[in-house]
């Protein structure tokens, strides 16, 4: 039987190991109350509990989009392949104990000194960010992750060749920071017209989907709190789940960044540049954000050149706004509507695209439209062969027409392939992303013969440039970022593989654009080929391309004059149209 002192020592020893049991439990109390980030917590800090979901964040460019520059974060060669001239302008990398530098000597001698503070991007291209007078800006040139090498963001814009080595300097403050990070504070002064940045968190990470997460830990620090989730796992958590939400909320997660947005009303940019970015995951985006469309406008500021002349993106981080037009969307049962986490996933999959091995298949589409699983019903449906590229969803009803950092992406505006698309309104469609050598008219002569329910009216243009193959005829006459793309394509980037000794002597001529991100791609595939030729410089001045491109012809002289009298014809007719977002 316990005496009453042995009950008071008890009673003491247990609330003793309360006290250090409770001390030892991390403390989430409200953190920057009145900040844009109250409550939001640092990803480091979800892991103890999240160590899974943590290392499978950490894993993604995602996780990496913007860094501190650290010997563990650059991977730019600052070391060997340490010099790059473009422009007369010589750039020394550099680095030392105290960090990493560029250096600038101006064709005048003068030199600019900058100090790497933060790296942007991991996958393709590592841009960086130089910290002066307490503002950030991106500096003039980049690495590319891909080919090992230097390059100036003039090449990877949708400009033409230009003598400003600084064209795409950037402030990084007052832009690029709300998508590339956790909840942008800029602080802006609007007297001074200085900022004093502010982030949750650098890079893409937990708040930035589960918004703020203080509530969340305060709860599950608490046993009770954790008994109480197993035994009710639809109890509330304090915590956005984006994959519990309605397909229209979680759409708008993601949205907040794939999808270029502008305030509404317009007036709230002096709130968002002064106190910071309003939306938390789970909330309305609606409230704070129009998503921009081909008929916005800022100012003088048109946005139409960033999509294509049906509406369609033709840009990455639109990937919303072809969502929202895509009637897998708009006709999607309530609860149940095609949203970004149908095909992707954050914490699964290839970090390239976090997408399962197996939504790379037709699976995502099969799941509304299950009848199309059966060979014949496929092939009734596509008029290819069942296991053909042309009968994969993909390639025909979002084929890969969004430019995005050096590369083309599948476009998320799902619609039916349409050739007459092209002739009407010069959008690519996507028989011809696949049938390169075919004409345009050829298309719509056979989707009117595969299709008459449907296409039984179309009628092939009268002009005669829609007779000629449509790889070509998009190399040399459609705008640059249509230039662009047919490049990749030719170079064996599409479903379509064409013969690399077909598709060569129009890459040869695509070297003498004008514009540095088409001769990007026309190089990429000119270096692939069977025969021996070295690598075209696409930054290269204007005097060594000339010369390159008389060397590339002399290997392909059996129709090299042929595809040069086809590529001054349709020059002559083209439109460039310059945009100023290209990344």
């Amino acid at each position: 039987m316990l005496t009453k002192k042995s009950v008071i020592i008890t009673a003491i020893v247990i609330l003793i190991v309360a006290v250090i049991v409770i001390g030892a439990r991390p403390s989430y109390q409200i953190r920057r109350a009145g900040f844009a980030d109250e409550n939001y917590l640092q990803s480091i800090e979800c892991k103890s509990c999240h160590a899974d979901h943590y290392a499978s964040w950490a894993s993604t460019f995602h996780s990496r989009m913007t860094q501190e520059a650290t010997v563990s974060s650059v991977q730019g060669d600052f070391e060997r392949s340490n010099t790059f001239e473009y422009l007369g302008v010589k750039a020394s990398m550099e680095k030392n104990p105290n960090g990493f530098f560029i250096t600038f000597t101006l064709p005048d001698g003068a030199t600019q000194k900058a100090k790497v503070d933060l790296t942007i991007g991991s996958r393709r291209i590592e841009q960086y960010l130089t910290k002066q007078q307490g503002q950030y800006s991106r500096l003039p040139i980049a690495y590319d992750l891909v080919n090992k090498r230097w390059m100036s963001l003039n090449g990877s814009f949708f400009h033409p060749d230009s003598n400003n080595y600084f064209q795409h300097v950037a402030q990084w403050d007052s832009n690029c920071v709300f998508c590339h990070n956790v909840k942008a504070q800029p602080h802006l002064d609007f007297k001074t017209k200085e900022f004093n940045t502010e982030v949750s968190e650098l890079g893409i990470a937990c708040g930035a989907c589960h918004g703020a997460g203080v509530k969340h830990a305060q709860a599950a620090s608490s046993w009770l709190s954790r008994t109480w989730w197993r035994v009710r796992p639809q109890a509330s958590k304090e915590i956005v789940n984006p994959a519990k939400l309605t397909p229209e909320r979680s759409l708008m997660i993601c949205g907040h960044c794939h999808g270029q947005r502008i305030p509404e009303p317009t007036d709230r940019i002096q709130t968002i540049l002064s106190h910071g970015d309003p939306f938390n995951a789970g909330e309305d985006l609606g409230q704070y954000y129009r998503p921009i469309d081909q008929n916005s406008r800022i100012g003088k500021v048109s946005f139409a050149n960033r999509f294509w002349a049906n509406g369609s993106p033709r840009l990455t981080a639109y990937e919303y706004q072809g969502i929202l037009r895509s009637k897998c969307f708009i006709n999607g049962e309530a609860g149940n509507r095609l949203n970004c986490l149908t095909c992707h996933s954050m914490h699964e999959g290839d970090p390239a695209g976090q997408i399962k091995e197996e939504n790379r298949t037709d699976k995502p589409c099969l799941s509304c439209h299950p009848k199309y699983a059966e060979s014949k019903a496929l092939a009734a449906h596509t008029q290819h062969k069942s296991e053909s590229s042309g009968s994969r969803c993909y390639n025909c009803h979002m084929p890969r027409v969004v430019y995005g950092v050096m590369t083309f992406h599948p476009t998320h505006d799902i619609t039916i392939p349409d050739p007459q698309l092209t002739v009407a309104q010069a959008a690519p469609n996507a028989c011809n992303v696949c049938h390169l050598k075919e004409s345009v008219n050829w298309s719509i002569r056979e989707v009117r013969r595969l299709w008459p329910a449907r296409f039984g009216n179309a009628q092939p243009s009268d002009d005669s440039q829609f007779d000629l193959p449509e790889g070509p005829r998009e190399l040399f006459a459609g705008d640059a970022l249509t230039r662009a793309l047919a490049a990749d394509l030719l170079s064996g980037n599409g479903p379509g593989k064409p013969d690399p000794l077909w598709g060569a002597p129009y890459l040869v001529e695509a070297m003498g654009d004008t514009y540095p991100i088409v001769r990007f791609f026309a190089s990429n595939g000119l270096s692939r080929g069977p025969w021996k030729g070295d690598k075209p410089d696409y930054l290269e001045d204007a005097e060594g391309r000339s010369r390159l491109l008389e060397k590339w012809r002399a290997l392909f002289p059996f129709n090299n004059r042929e595809v040069e009298s086809l590529a001054v014809r349709l020059k002559a007719s083209r439109r460039d149209v310059d945009l100023e977002v290209g990344e």
